[in-house]
């Protein structure tokens, strides 16, 4: 009797924690559920494997089923143990990537003069009390130091130009070739200075400026360019779009009346000027900010780590069986894409949509690019409804002989990968030199 019941509880347990998956995904169904591919794998197989463990629990005889249950066992505690050392490899950088200080660290951030942690424009505005998009913070801290990321022997920081945004302020001294708009990926995250995609940019001949703020989405993007475009009158505009959160960004971002009105014809983008009274509102703000260490209940209170952890996220993403959130339609994609294009063409520049891969795409055994490129296949679409140009960057990485190297370990580019995606965008605005009239897709 003993031998049964030990039977039924191995069993269960392992029967139980295979349920979990399609309990959450039926839960979060238009996420996970409502797509054949994500159905079979978050429904479907766990939910076949986690009944059948618990059959034989119930149904089997009790060697039998402690032998399953044993066995069972033993592998989900090797994951388990897998993800373990996936996950504490993995604290040092998340903490990195939340500015987290050591005692030198922050004695060297309090000498700076003002130095701030890094920060997003969505936050910091709700923060502020935001009300107008004339009157919202679309920018940087004009000359403040800007951590971006911290290591255990350095802390990664540029010095913000006279709008806030990581270039040298003398690349405004004469006419812009170029103005990239983008997130994390365009403002150079935890690349040295001269390392990121701007800077590479530059190296190459282009007198180019990033616009890039970490946790952008593709509207607050479209405001940016509404306030800073007709001042700085670029010949080329490029809008870098990140496949990882940019649509989750935007499904956001549209739920922020304020926000929402830089798609109207008749918005009124604002200046420098008419945000200074939202800037010092915001300078108060990472004053406080900055008081406040970073600490390991930070990471756990601002990211999915124990939810990542019990769903071995890390363990299937080196496998390539992690899919992600099911992309849907967002029509107002396509009329960011169109405002921004007419805003552009206004002052006779060229308009330009980057796509970026997510690292996931390169780390697994399994090529998970079909799944994937649900999202791809609607964003390039929606760009050539519009007639926009796409540089796409997922084709240039794939085409590396290893295409992992493009990322770092925080999974935002690396150096080599900014470099790469430097020369993808040179060859296109070549091309755009050559034959303006013909460009559609630069890969």
């Amino acid at each position: 009797m003993k031998m049964r019941h030990l039977g039924l509880l191995l069993c269960g347990l392992l029967g139980l924690y295979l349920l979990i998956s399609p309990i959450y995904a039926l839960l979060h169904f238009k996420q996970f559920a409502s797509l054949t591919p994500h159905l079979m794998r978050y429904v479907v197989v766990p939910g076949l494997l986690g009944f059948a463990f618990v059959a034989v629990g119930l149904l089997a005889k009790p060697r039998f089923s402690v032998m399953v249950g044993t066995c069972g066992l033993s592998v989900l505690a090797g994951l388990l143990l897998f993800e373990a050392l996936l996950t504490v490899k993995s604290v040092s950088v998340r903490l990195g990537m939340l500015g987290q200080l050591n005692e030198a660290q922050a004695e060297t951030l309090g000498r700076m003069t003002n130095a701030v942690r890094g920060f997003t424009l969505r936050g910091l505005n709700r923060r502020s009390g935001t009300e107008e998009l004339s009157k919202a913070l679309l920018s940087g801290f004009p000359s403040s130091q800007v951590v971006l990321c911290t290591s255990e022997s350095d802390i990664v920081s540029y010095t913000a130009d006279r709008y806030g945004f990581n270039n040298p302020d003398q690349v405004y001294g004469g006419k812009l070739d170029l103005v990239l708009l983008g997130d994390s990926f365009v403002e150079g995250f935890c690349l040295p200075p001269g390392e990121d995609l701007a800077s590479q940019l530059r190296n190459g001949g282009l007198a180019a400026v990033s616009l890039g703020i970490r946790g952008n989405g593709p509207l607050l993007e479209l405001a940016m360019l509404g306030r800073f475009g007709e001042e700085l009158r670029p010949r080329h505009v490029m809008m870098a779009f990140f496949e990882g959160n940019d649509w989750e960004n935007l499904e956001k971002e549209l739920t922020v009346p304020w926000l929402r009105s830089a798609l109207s014809s008749e918005a009124n983008y604002g200046s420098q000027s008419t945000a200074q009274e939202t800037m010092r509102a915001a300078r108060m703000i990472m004053g406080e900010l900055n008081k406040r260490p970073v600490t390991m209940a930070d990471l756990v209170s601002k990211t999915a780590m124990i939810r990542n952890f019990v769903a071995l996220q890390q363990t299937f993403t080196q496998l390539g069986l992690i899919y992600p959130k099911i992309a849907h339609t967002i029509p107002e994609f396509r009329d960011t894409l169109h405002r921004a294009k007419t805003l552009t063409e206004s002052w006779g520049g060229t308009f330009t949509l980057v796509y970026v891969p997510r690292a996931d795409r390169f780390m697994g055994s399994l090529s998970s690019d079909r799944i994937i490129d649900q999202l791809k296949t609607m964003v390039l679409d929606a760009a050539k409804a519009e007639g926009v140009a796409v540089v796409d960057l997922h084709k240039a990485f794939r085409s590396h002989p290893e295409p992992a190297r493009m990322y770092a370990p925080d999974h935002h580019f690396s150096r080599e990968g900014a470099s790469l995606a430097a020369d993808v965008i040179l060859r296109h605005l070549g091309a755009i030199e050559q034959s303006p009239k013909n460009i559609a897709v630069i890969k």
